[in-house]
């Protein structure tokens, strides 16, 4: 195919806006039958049929109209303009410019020597050329979109689908219960879901993706979810009628992403005053998010090995994808039912409550359905908080063990034993400074608050700004260790503290994969694998223990500089400005205080950033800005590498 325009057949150009007509017809004929044709020039013939004229509209408003001339005593071979200069079929655009420009004509008729095929005009030329230097310029960028963002735009269509679908169950609780508000705001969430998910399914294509439009994918959906996630929040606001639009935008996208992220800040003081489905809504986003059940459905359309990439960021691990989904769906279901049966045992008997409840728990989360919901005086109910606290700690794979013979729980031990170890160095620390400061308090209250900071699910029902320092500090340096790899609970995870810890013992534990890096989990199907082939271990190695030293930097470095702003932006102390910064970055949901209804809008914002990027460990982002630099440098390997033929 010719790219070049000027390079192009002449003919490629050629309109058939013409008229034929013998010399002897006089001028106001012409006219109307250029009229009735819509024809913009006529070739004149004589006698012999040869072509020997042409005729355009300034001719006849030059040589007739303006000089008043009677049309119809006028010939048309008497303001004809003669001899015909020609352009063969075969001539190109170029060729046809550098004859109108020799001639001083605007016109040329085509012809193959015996026929006239077509005309091409001067202006006619120049906007296919125009047109053809801008198509061949934004060509790059339609092939960027096809093979870069219309996967993307496919697959976030298909989640937003299916996240609508999933809504229905709280939306139809809200109708059973007569809760009209409630009701109309989730199902305006769910229209908004499909109708989008619609649009972006219509220009998208769901193909399989690669780690960087993986990570595009997650972040981006998280963020849409939310987005619309807030707009029963914004239907029925809960946060009073004294706030401005803005402000109430930014209240119920707050709540929004606490829940799809399942952090569990929130500014709502007596969540029981909501309507009983509103706060079913708000612990089933926790639901969705936390067990990533909208992305279980794209693993119906792809194989394995296409799938490596996003079930490494949905936690995975070394799980199949089968495994994955029984263990999401129908395991952590027969969690919630045990434990929702127990809460109702231990004395709380409203259901909708415990569900509500067990679902914060099961997937780290620690929104409350009622402010009063947790008793210190209630050890059963703890208890049972506790347990479903740890399960929201634990690997996938290991819940997937429990209830399967083909797979042991033994590589998960080192590390499990290394986060229980953790928890239990740190329980005895706090539980100290807890009693040194509350005197009314007990070892129960440490314990569960230990568990809730360790487990990144921020249930508590303490005062945590009454706390001293040292208790604070132990509260932040176990909510960024966080839970186990592979897991509903966030921080920086022990898989990688027991990476490295491996690494500088030069010792070799019995470690699952799940302590591989999001990347690594992937990456014999990656291109690189093939390249470094020979060496293959060692550059796994080095790349799981760079990136979790990369990420343990990242989650410091983005929680100091964070807790510094919130404290500029709220005028708060700044312990417990990082406080809140690392829960909302781990999404642990504790609160030293500062969310609150009258906290600064520019806070707010600040703390959803936290909880967006934290949910993917940050790590997310960074395989946005550098897959690109990372397939650069394969291509320029794979070209020293490639063998040239003799």
């Amino acid at each position: 195919m010719v790219t070049d325009p000027l390079k192009r057949p002449v003919l490629s150009y050629a309109h058939h806006q013409f008229i034929i007509l013998d010399e002897d017809v006089d001028a106001a004929t012409a006219v109307k039958l250029m009229h009735g044709r819509k024809a913009d020039t006529i070739i004149v013939k004589n006698k012999t049929g040869e072509f020997v004229g042409i005729i355009t509209d300034s001719d006849i408003l030059d040589k007739i109209v303006m000089k008043g001339e009677d049309s119809d005593q006028v010939p048309i071979k008497a303001i004809m303009t003669s001899p015909v200069i020609t352009i063969s079929a075969k001539s190109n655009v170029r060729m046809a410019l550098d004859l109108m420009r020799l001639n001083l004509i605007k016109r040329i008729p085509v012809t193959d020597n015996v026929h006239i095929l077509g005309i091409v005009t001067q202006q006619g030329l120049a906007n296919a050329i125009r047109t053809s230097v801008l198509e061949r310029q934004f060509r790059s960028y339609r092939v960027v979109i096809r093979e870069r963002y219309k996967p993307i735009w496919g697959n976030l269509g298909f989640i937003l689908q299916f996240a609508g679908l999933l809504f229905i169950a709280p939306a139809l609780m809200a109708t059973y219960e007569g809760e009209v508000r409630t009701a109309t705001g989730i199902f305006l969430g769910i229209t908004s879901m499909s109708v989008t998910g619609f649009v972006l399914n219509a220009y998208g294509e769901k193909t399989p993706m690669n780690l960087r439009q993986a990570s595009i994918l997650m972040v981006s959906s998280f963020v849409l979810l939310s987005l619309f996630g807030s707009i029963p929040f914004i239907y029925v606001n809960p946060f009073g009628d004294d706030l401005d639009s803005y402000t109430l935008l930014v209240n119920s996208f707050f709540e929004s992403a606490s829940g799809f992220t399942t952090t569990g800040l929130s500014m709502l003081e007596y969540p029981e005053d909501l309507p009983k489905s509103f706060d079913f809504y708000r612990s089933f986003t926790q639901w969705i998010g936390g067990l990533s059940f909208v992305y279980l459905v794209i693993t119906f359309f792809y194989p394995e090995r296409k799938l490596a990439h996003m079930k490494g960021m949905m936690g995975g691990g070394s799980l199949k994808l089968r495994e994955l989904i029984l263990t999401i769906a129908v395991i952590f279901s027969i969690y919630t039912i045990i434990l929702s049966a127990l809460l109702y045992v231990s004395g709380n008997y409203d259901i909708i409550y415990n569900i509500s409840l067990i679902f914060s728990s099961v997937t780290g989360g620690g929104f409350v359905p009622a402010s009063t919901i947790l008793s210190s005086g209630n050890y059963l109910e703890l208890t049972v908080l506790m347990a479903g606290m740890v399960i929201s700690a634990l690997p996938f794979a290991f819940h997937y063990a429990l209830f399967s013979k083909e797979m042991h729980t033994t590589k998960m031990r080192p590390e499990i034993a290394l986060y229980f170890g953790i928890f239990a160095v740190s329980c005895i620390a706090f539980t100290y400074f807890l009693l040194s400061t509350y005197a009314n308090s007990d070892i129960m209250t440490g314990i569960f608050h230990t568990l809730s900071a360790a487990t990144t699910t921020g249930f508590q029902f303490i005062d945590v700004t009454i706390l001293s320092d040292q208790g604070k500090i132990v509260l932040i340096v176990i909510m960024l260790i966080g839970g186990t790899a592979f897991s509903t609970a966030g921080g920086i995870k022990v898989g990688r503290i027991l990476l490295i810890l491996q690494k500088l013992t030069n010792k070799k534990f019995s470690a699952d994969i799940t302590t591989r890096s999001i990347s690594s989990a992937s990456s014999r199907y990656d291109s690189t694998y093939h390249i470094w082939e020979h060496k293959a271990d060692q550059h796994k190695e080095e790349k799981t223990f760079n990136e979790a030293i990369l990420v343990i930097i990242l989650f410091i470095s983005t929680s100091l500089i964070t807790g510094v702003l919130l404290s500029v932006i709220t005028q708060k102390d700044f312990l417990d400005s990082l406080f809140e910064s690392v829960s909302a970055l781990t999404t642990t949901g504790l609160t030293a205080g500062i969310t609150e209804l009258d906290m600064e809008n520019g806070a707010k914002i600040l703390l959803v950033i936290n909880m967006i990027i934290g949910r993917f460990e940050i790590i997310a982002l960074i395989y946005l800005f550098l897959e690109i630099s990372k397939l650069r440098k394969i291509g320029t390997i794979g070209h020293k590498t490639k063998p040239h033929n003799t």
